[in-house]
């Protein structure tokens, strides 16, 4: 025991040492509105950190729920250090009040939607540690929403250097991508230096070429370290407005400074070629980078920055390219245009003919898009095309309410449209049809709980709002495409094309934003509302606990359980996952189970066989779910997001999942339901039965798993989410936001946040 204890001592003493002379890394994350991304970010750095590092997050005023999620991580992560200027500071100013907090030999920068592939912060301080660079620099990949990852094309410029190397030797390196996120700076490097970020756009400019050109020793890492996400919108790279200006002052700013510094001067020819460059980029960009009116000033006005700095020998590139740069000196804007349509008609060749072709004879269909939209119609559909039920249907009750002036017509599905005729009480039209293709011309609003038709061609004064059909547990969107049963054949391009469409979406917990704003990367406003079908759980009306139980027959003083499978991908008929026989025996004998299938399924020919023998109840042919939830005492459920909804009654939850390693494996999930469940948990027949026996179910520890729960997922869910809606979406009116129902809700320790895109 002695001899273990010594060498325990020993390897301490090693271990220790070891850290003693590792470098120690400050990972700079300033942080704006990024809810969707910014917890994948962090929790890669916190996978790959030492003792000795830090994080440094500087939350930059967001205005969606970001600082809510980094200061649940900096409170369960001391390695956080959370910063917050006084007020909005920019990208820049933002990351110089990461390097002013940051104590650390070496400092990286980290885009918040960004992150580290797993190891390379550590291969990034061993090559800190083998050669005491001044800076790092190491590659990087672009992904993309799909999962692609594509490398620096000129990734190859890093390979074969073991040995640190100075600019002139390699000076090709100025032309990889001018961003700050792909190197490690010695601190003190940086402070003898005086480098600094600017405020504005583009502020890698003046920091990145000087620092380059300032290092002694550069240290080359051929190693993908930085996965440099490829947002599809909230990108100034993505923007078409006078932004794109700041690029010239940044490189005003860069040249001044290289025409200035001595050690500088001899790099000047080329930094202006880089100018130069990037220039040409975003002019090649055309009315994606700057709209038509503003691109002869910006042109002229990069002429006149090149000329006031220009070298003594400028390094004009040879062919097409090097004209460019010619023109822009010279001031040639009109020339420069035509160069750039002789480029695009090039370019066209083949494809010219057919976009001739789709520009002519447009269809009668077209033409009659024109017509005005008419302002008091909206257009109503949920699960392609069912019954009315969900969110959908709450909104459009409420619309008689708070906007009686604008006429609910459904949406539906051949298939359902006897039912809705039996049903009535709305007006419908049937999708496919003529009447509905006149509906869609010409309806003002859109609300669906999935999509509507892909050739629904929305116009520019529709408006579409997206409602979710419930809170995530299973991955949605772009979430799935590495779930290839979950994503059954999904076309992720149409998927696509079609959230661009949404004008809005809605969510009902800070945890739903945040998987939404990820998995539905489009330009929508997401309405942190809470779920209209939610409203009457919140505000049941009078009696409708009692009419439910004797319109299904229970008895008075049973306990009614519902139960409510969800629908497993692969399967084209329900599947119990349980014997509600077995269930019945198990349990004592004034227990009535209620179930309902999923909408997919309908209603089952087994249970209504079962329903003959009594407290077994078939709740499937009612419309709306809510009565059920109502009328229910306990809700069994596997992982259904029925559960989410369910706990807003603060009622008891038991979790079935005898198939969860499975269905998560298949289906991927945002959180393990198992280890945070809202009541107990069971695998098997036995283990369910027996919570109801014991009334474990219903026990002190289970129900405190219900508030934290409950907490987490309903904090929106105020009985108020319909009329915020329609006062929104339909009137224009800025509704006041919810305020959460619950304390702040204790932070998930399972989430997922290995997740494609």
């Amino acid at each position: 025991m002695v001899v273990r204890c010594r060498r325990a001592g020993l390897l301490a003493g090693f271990m220790q040492s070891k850290l003693d002379n590792m470098s120690s890394l400050a990972i700079i994350i300033p942080v704006y509105n990024v809810a969707g991304y910014v917890r994948q970010c962090i929790q890669s750095v916190l996978d790959q950190i030492e003792a000795g590092d830090q994080i440094v997050v500087v939350e930059d005023h967001s205005t969606d729920n970001s600082l809510h999620i980094v200061e649940e991580m900096a409170r369960r992560h001391s390695e956080i250090l959370l910063v917050r200027p006084e007020a909005n500071a920019g990208l820049g100013r933002a990351r110089n009040l990461g390097i002013q907090k940051s104590t650390a030999d070496y400092l990286l920068f980290l885009d918040s939607d960004d992150y580290f592939f797993p190891g390379s912060l550590d291969a990034i301080r061993a090559r800190c540690d083998a050669t005491n660079p001044d800076l790092v620099m190491f590659d990087y990949a672009r992904v993309y929403w799909n999962g692609r990852k594509a490398r620096n094309m000129l990734g190859g410029l890093l390979e074969g250097h073991p040995e640190p190397v100075v600019l002139s030797e390699v000076p090709d390196l100025l032309k990889i991508i001018n961003i700050a996120t792909n190197k490690a700076y010695r601190r003190v490097f940086l402070e003898e230096n005086d480098l600094w970020f600017p405020s504005g756009y583009y502020e890698d400019v003046p920091f990145t070429y000087p620092a380059f050109c300032l290092a002694e020793s550069i240290s080359l890492l051929d190693r993908v370290c930085y996965a440099y996400r490829q947002r599809r919108t909230g990108s100034i790279l993505l923007s078409t407005d006078s932004r794109h200006f700041e690029l010239l002052k940044q490189f005003e700013t860069a040249l001044d400074r290289f025409q200035t510094e001595v050690k500088l001067r001899p790099w000047l020819p080329v930094v202006w070629e880089r100018a130069a460059n990037h220039i040409v980029a975003v002019l090649a960009k055309g009315e994606q980078r700057l709209p038509r009116e503003l691109r002869k000033q910006f042109f002229m006005d990069a002429s006149d920055l090149l000329n006031r700095h220009s070298p003594s020998v400028v390094p004009y590139p040879p062919g097409n390219h090097g004209l460019k740069y010619k023109l822009i000196v010279s001031g040639n804007f009109r020339g420069f245009e035509a160069l750039k349509r002789v480029n695009q008609q090039r370019i066209r060749g083949r494809r010219y003919k057919k976009q001739l072709e789709g520009k002519v004879g447009p269809s009668v269909e077209r033409l009659r898009r024109f017509r005005p939209v008419d302002p008091n119609v909206a257009v109503f559909s949920t699960m392609w095309g069912q019954l009315p039920r969900g969110n959908p249907l709450a909104i459009a009750e409420a619309l008689a309410t708070y906007a009686p002036a604008i006429q609910p017509i459904w949406v539906i599905a051949p298939q359902h449209a006897s039912a809705a005729r039996q049903l009535g009480g709305f007006e419908f039209v049937e999708g496919g049809t003529k009447a509905s293709q006149r509906l869609f011309q010409s309806a003002k609003f859109f609300v669906n709980d999935v999509n509507f038709p892909a050739t629904w061609e929305k116009r520019d004064d529709q408006t579409y709002l997206q409602t979710q059909h419930g809170t995530p547990l299973k991955f949605i969107g772009l979430d799935v495409q590495h779930h290839p049963i979950a994503a059954d054949g999904m076309n992720f391009s149409a998927f696509l094309r079609r959230i661009d469409l949404w004008d809005y979406n809605l969510s009902s917990s800070q945890y739903s934003t945040e998987i939404l704003k990820r998995a539905f990367p489009a330009s929508h406003e997401l309405l942190e509302y809470g779920y209209p079908r939610n409203d009457v759980l919140v505000n049941p009306p009078e009696g409708i606990r009692e009419e439910t139980r004797a319109q299904l027959s229970i008895p008075e003083g049973h306990l009614a359980v519902l139960y409510t499978p969800t629908h497993r991908d692969g399967v084209d008929q329900l599947d119990l996952g349980f014997d509600p026989v077995a269930f019945l025996k198990g349990v004592p004998d004034d227990v009535t189970l209620i179930i309902r299938s999923h909408h997919r399924y309908g209603p089952s020919s087994g249970v209504r066989m079962l329903q003959s023998e009594g407290r077994i109840v078939d709740g499937s042919d009612l419309p709306e779910i809510a009565p059920l939830y109502l009328a229910s005492d306990v809700l069994i459920c596997d992982y259904s997001s029925t559960m989410f909804d369910f706990a807003n009654l603060g009622r008891p939850i038991v979790i079935y999942g005898e198939d969860w390693a499975e269905y998560r494996r298949l289906r991927g999930t945002y959180f393990d339901i198992m280890e945070e469940p809202p009541g107990v948990v069971t695998r098997s027949m036995e283990e369910l039965c027996r919570a109801f026996v014991s009334e474990t179910y219903r026990s002190p520890s289970a129900m405190k798993q219900l508030d934290i729960f409950q907490a987490r997922f309903c904090e929106f869910d105020d009985g108020r989410a319909s009329e915020r809606v329609v006062r929104k979406v339909f009137l224009g009116e800025e509704p006041e936001a919810p305020e959460p129902l619950h304390d702040p809700p204790v932070p998930l320790a399972t989430w997922n946040v290995d997740r494609p895109g």
